[in-house]
């Protein structure tokens, strides 16, 4: 299954390829500057996700090249409290990814900073709504990093920050928007990664194929 959709005549939304994995890398890079180099993704890592499951694995490309990209893969439905590198299989997916999982994973997305705001990433999420109804998959789950936690962290603890936040008493630059997108909200999941300035926190959320589907 190959997808290919192409944006305002500008921008092409596909799956990505073994030649991606280089441009991957430096929107990784561009696009978490506060991570923890062991979280971090290089090359060599999403040319294994291309090849452990192709059709889980997206870019954006402007005129050749790339300027957004996003990670999964398929699993069982995460019954258990994890972290960012234990998800994923540190990074590789290779011992994660489940061929019939009926969960889509995401857990990684980014956007070249020059090029947000044109609703790309949106369009990443609709991509992968769409891959998961031509693969039978019952639905998305990420856990969406607390980025503007950093901006209020001396006013309030990062638990606090999520209960707000589910309250709908602020927004958040990375959940809000997810939330738009069609995600729902599950829970609050700390210590999940290593970054300072979501307080090392995320929120679990899922995006279902089918609209009336809730966990």
């Amino acid at each position: 299954m190959i997808y290919k959709k192409v944006i305002c005549d500008t921008f092409i939304v596909r799956n990505a390829t073994l030649d991606d994995a280089t441009g991957m890398e430096y929107v990784q890079a561009q696009c978490f500057p506060t991570l923890h180099e062991t979280e971090l993704m290089n090359r060599a890592h999403f040319a294994n996700h291309v090849k452990v499951f192709p059709e889980g694995q997206l870019v954006v490309e402007k005129d050749g090249l790339v300027i957004g990209s996003a990670s999964t893969f398929r699993c069982d439905f995460p019954e258990h409290e994890h972290t960012f590198l234990e998800s994923c299989d540190n990074l590789w997916i290779t011992n994660a990814h489940k061929p019939n999982g009926d969960w889509m994973y995401g857990f990684d997305m980014g956007v070249l900073p020059e090029y947000r705001g044109l609703g790309l990433s949106k369009e990443m999420y609709k991509a992968r709504h769409e891959i998961c109804k031509k693969l039978g998959i019952k639905a998305q789950i990420i856990a969406g990093m607390t980025i503007g936690y950093g901006a209020v962290k001396d006013k309030m603890t990062i638990h606090e920050y999520c209960k707000r936040l589910e309250k709908n008493e602020f927004t958040d630059p990375t959940i809000t928007p997810q939330l738009k997108a069609g995600f729902r909200w599950i829970k609050a999941v700390y210590d999940y990664i290593n970054d300072p300035e979501s307080g090392n926190a995320s929120i679990l959320m899922y995006y279902p194929v089918d609209e009336n589907y809730y966990i």
